[in-house]
């Protein structure tokens, strides 16, 4: 079992992603200036950049979850950080069995409240639930989490 915090690696995949969409840039082209603004062991890069893989796979599916999960939000109206956010904790949801549902939905919800507006945090706690309530997601409470 191993004991590194994957957050950094979340936090990681969050601001490459973010890179890129705002540059226009490949992960690779982006990927230098944001190892130097968040370091990372061997494991949270991997994870990091496995998610961020995940995302770009699977963006357009993931949007159109994301649009049938905002009720009254077009996707073009939400702060972009968020929608990287719900991204990454949609794609752990749906593609990374190892993450125990609770995590991804809180570390979403943490990270969205620290890197983005003083709303954020219930907004994506609030979008995943509709979106993990329509795909029959549910952490069941007595079945022990991985």
């Amino acid at each position: 079992m191993s004991t590194v915090s994957f957050r950094p690696a979340r936090v990681f995949a969050m601001q490459l992603l973010y890179s890129m969409e705002i540059t226009g840039a490949t992960a690779g082209e982006a990927l230098p200036g944001v190892l130097e603004a968040q370091p990372l062991q061997d494991e949270q890069k991997k994870f990091g950049m496995k998610l961020v893989d995940l995302v770009q796979a699977h963006r357009e599916e993931l949007d159109d979850e994301i649009k049938t999960a905002a009720v009254h939000w077009e996707l073009d109206r939400m702060a972009k950080l968020d929608r990287i956010v719900i991204r990454i904790a949609m794609v752990e949801l749906l593609y990374v069995p190892d993450t125990p549902i609770k995590v991804a939905v809180t570390e979403a919800v943490q990270i969205a409240s620290k890197f983005s507006t003083d709303d954020s945090g219930s907004f994506v706690n609030g979008l995943l639930a509709g979106f993990m309530q329509k795909k029959g997601i549910v952490a069941n409470p007595t079945k022990k989490d991985k």
